[in-house]
């Protein structure tokens, strides 16, 4: 689909992983039961206060920030991250020109209760669009395409809320047996995410669950087999191959 495939770091400061997507320092998944915090800092990056000034007071756009305070020594701690959109991003940060098509396939951890369907980690699909003209249409073609070409058929969106995008969507494709099944998070990139780097043209993103995806279309009911070292149970599964 004529994207270009971006890389990154599982350790990273909560700079990245949090205030560079304009998560507020009190926003609950920055608490301790769900991430994994490590016992070293991070450097601030160059140009972090501008980070700073659009989480008190909007920066230089129409934003009203979130007030409060605001702590770099908060912001220099590390962590395992807790998604792939950190990735996304950095990459903006080093691509600022249009066009943009770009995706990221990385292993995320959190503090989750182990059960069939919850691991502390498992793996996301990043993907960001960044064009002049682009819209919510545009991101909800690029979804509906890519579940298709998954082997869903019937695909639909809710309304939904991340602190980095707006208008946000969660998409859902249905299964035959569990019925709508919701498979991320969706949005366009807010002004606050993007303006203290100097963009101004939309990005789309998006950051979808692949390990559920594979669970659904290998017809598992437990997510944790997708990772036991079972060498019966490769040679009986069949590989899954799409239909051109």
């Amino acid at each position: 689909m004529g994207f270009v495939e971006m890389q990154g770091e599982i350790v990273l400061s909560a700079f990245w992983d949090f205030d560079a997507l304009f998560q507020p320092q009190d926003h609950p998944a920055r608490e301790m039961q769900d991430t994994f915090y490590l016992d070293q800092t991070e450097p601030m990056p160059e140009g972090w206060e501008k980070v700073r000034d659009m989480h008190l007071s909007g920066g230089e756009t129409t934003s009203t920030g979130w007030g409060g305070v605001w702590d770099p020594e908060v912001a220099q701690k590390c962590v395992l991250r807790t998604h792939t959109t950190p990735l996304s991003v950095k990459y903006l940060i080093s691509h600022p020109n249009p066009p943009v098509k770009a995706f990221a396939l990385g292993r995320v951890y959190r503090r989750e209760a182990i059960d069939p369907t919850h691991l502390p980690e498992f793996e996301q699909l990043e993907g960001i669009v960044m064009d002049d003209g682009v819209s919510f249409r545009h991101l909800l073609g690029f979804l509906k395409e890519f579940y298709n070409r998954m082997g869903f058929d019937e695909v639909r969106f809710r309304p939904g809320y991340f602190p980095y995008t707006e208008p946000s969507v969660e998409p859902e494709v249905w299964v035959d047996g569990l019925g709508w099944v919701e498979l991320g998070g969706a949005g366009i990139f807010r002004q606050e995410v993007t303006a203290p780097w100097g963009i101004d043209t939309p990005v789309l993103a998006w950051g979808l669950g692949i390990s559920r995806i594979a669970m659904l279309r290998l017809g598992l009911k437990d997510l944790r087999q997708l990772y036991r070292s079972d060498i019966e149970w490769l040679r009986e599964s069949p590989a899954i191959r799409r239909q051109e």
